[in-house]
C-alpha cells in the first residue's frame, strides 16, 4: 500500500509487519512537519518493516547506526515532534566585553546619522574609544539599530554597482553625485502634490520640496533650490530621465 503526505512519497509496509503503518499514518495527520522530519519518519518506517535491523537500514539509507538509534529513541520519547531538527545554539554564549562608553558613543552616532553604515560610524569615534568596524556592527545588531529591509536593499545595490552609477565614475567626496527622484502625495479630497527629493550618495544628506505638478519647470526650480540648500558643491546629478528633469 502506498500513500502521499504533504508532497512526500512514502511506502507503508502494513502487510509485512502489523502496526508498521502507524508512523506514516500519524505523519499524514501532522502535515505541518518539516521535510527533514518526514524523511526520518520514512526511514524509521522502513526500519520497522525490516525487522528493526539497524545495520541493514543504515546501509540502505547511508546513515550511521548511532543516528538511527537516536531518532528511534526520540520518536518513542517525544513523538513525531522529536524528529524535527534540534537547535545547535551553544548552551554557553560568549558575552560581549565592549566598554559601555564605546556602546553609548556608537548608539549616539547611529541615532545622529541613521543612514550611515558601520564603516562611516567607526572613523567618527574618539581616539580613546576606538574599536573595530565589526564591533560597531555587532553593537548595531544588539541594540536593534539595523533596518533589515534597508540592509537587504543596500546589499543588492552593492552587488550591482554598475546599475547605480555611470560606468567609470568614482564617488570619492561629498557632492560628486546627487540622485533625484519624485513621488506623489495624496491629500484629502483626492488632490495630488509631488515631493521632489535629492540625496547625496556619499553623505546621505537630502533636500525635499513639494510642488503641485511634475513639470520640468518645477524640476529646474528644484535643482536651483538644491544648489542653495546643499552644504557642498554639486558635481553631477543622476535622475531617471523622466519628464520633471527634461529641463
Amino acid at each position: 500500500m502506498k500513500g502521499r503526505y504533504a508532497g512526500c512519497r512514502m511506502t507503508i509496509y502494513a502487510n509485512i509487519l502489523p502496526g508498521a503503518a502507524s508512523i506514516a499514518r500519524s505523519a499524514f495527520l501532522a502535515g505541518n512537519l518539516s521535510a527533514q522530519a518526514k524523511r526520518r519518519i520514512n526511514i524509521l518506517d522502513w526500519h520497522r518493516a525490516h525487522g528493526n535491523n539497524l545495520s541493514l537500514t543504515a546501509r540502505h539509507f547511508g546513515i550511521h547506526r548511532r543516528l538511527l538509534r537516536t531518532w528511534r529513541e526520540r520518536l518513542v520519547r517525544e513523538g513525531l515532534r522529536g524528529l524535527e531538527n534540534r537547535s545547535r545554539r551553544p548552551h554557553r554564549l560568549r558575552q560581549p566585553n565592549v566598554s559601555p562608553d564605546i556602546v553609548n558613543e556608537v548608539v549616539r552616532l547611529r541615532k545622529r546619522y541613521p543612514a550611515w553604515s558601520k564603516y562611516k560610524i567607526q572613523p567618527l569615534l574618539p581616539v580613546t574609544l576606538k574599536t573595530s568596524v565589526s564591533t560597531v556592527g555587532r553593537i548595531f545588531k544588539r541594540r536593534g539599530l539595523i533596518d533589515r529591509r534597508v540592509s537587504r536593499k543596500r546589499s543588492r545595490s552593492a552587488k550591482h554597482p554598475k546599475a547605480r552609477f555611470p560606468r567609470g565614475m568614482k564617488i570619492s567626496s561629498p557632492g560628486d553625485m546627487i540622485q533625484m527622484d519624485t513621488k506623489y502625495i495624496m491629500l484629502p479630497g483626492g488632490k495630488k502634490w509631488y515631493q521632489f527629493t535629492a540625496v547625496d550618495v556619499l553623505t546621505k544628506q537630502r533636500v525635499l520640496e513639494l510642488y503641485p505638478s511634475q513639470s520640468s519647470r518645477n524640476g529646474r526650480d528644484f535643482l536651483d533650490w538644491c544648489r542653495k540648500e546643499f552644504e557642498l558643491p554639486v558635481g553631477a546629478v543622476q535622475t531617471d530621465n523622466g519628464a520633471p528633469f527634461q529641463k
